[in-house]
């Protein structure tokens, strides 16, 4: 990003001011507990806001447009499903972390600290606000029947290397990956009164991948093969379908 957004211009008496915090290394001690009472408070301030339609755009709005330290390393982190939101949170630290070592000056090393501390306030009431008070991406448990439905199914496609720990799709053959969805649709473990747009948007959200409609349209016309049966019946058994 551009370093004149994070460090601005340059004053004598900054410098003075910012001296104690090199000497002593207090901002290297701290910064860890302050970006937590930020944290804090950015999801007790969310907690408060009755997010509507018109609110939600604006917000996602405001958050696609911030331009801070804290909210250009965590928008880039965030788009991973491969890493949870204390990872997340490390990571912004550690780049937080690696400009401070490379700062001699000491009103840089201020203002370096007081735009991530500010940013992360503002960047994750915004985060926070949105992932708690819109319309969530639609998933499997939305559109299975039955608690632990959609547990037992993922928990048996990560056994079956079809999906790895983050429900990231590993296989190649989409088609035969479809038509296991196909089957639970069939037996009811997935609702049927879902159109298949529902369950290809919901297998993507899931899987992190694009499942078009022609290849889903084309792959349920197609008769199963050996190893799909295979996993039909194993399926059967756990989710007590008569197969």
């Amino acid at each position: 990003m551009d370093q004149k957004k994070i460090y601005g211009r340059w004053n004598l008496w900054e410098e003075f001011a910012g001296y104690p915090m090199m000497i002593y290394g207090l901002e290297g001690k701290k910064i860890h507990e302050r970006l937590r009472s930020r944290i804090e408070k950015a999801q007790q301030k969310s907690s408060k806001i009755v997010l509507n339609e018109k609110l939600r755009n604006e917000f996602l709005i405001r958050y696609e447009k911030l331009d801070n330290f804290f909210s250009f390393h965590f928008k880039d982190i965030d788009e991973s499903r491969n890493h949870n939101f204390e990872e997340k949170i490390q990571y912004c630290l550690d780049q937080y972390k690696k400009e401070s070592n490379s700062l001699l000056s000491p009103s840089n090393l201020m203002k370096l600290q007081g735009n991530f501390l500010n940013g992360a306030e503002t960047t994750l009431f915004l985060y926070f606000a949105l992932e708690h008070k819109t319309n969530r991406e639609i998933s499997l448990s939305d559109i299975m029947i039955g608690d632990n439905s959609s547990k037992i199914l993922l928990t048996f496609l990560k056994d079956k290397k079809f999906i790895d720990e983050n429900h990231n799709l590993l296989v190649d053959q989409k088609s035969s990956f479809i038509r296991i969805h196909r089957f639970l649709k069939d037996n009811h473990i997935i609702n049927p009164d879902f159109q298949d747009t529902t369950i290809i948007e919901a297998m993507e959200n899931e899987y992190n991948t694009n499942f078009d409609k022609g290849t889903f349209s084309r792959a349920i016309t197609v008769k199963p093969n050996d190893f799909e049966e295979n996993i039909y019946q194993e399926l059967s058994k756990l989710l007590n379908i008569k197969y």
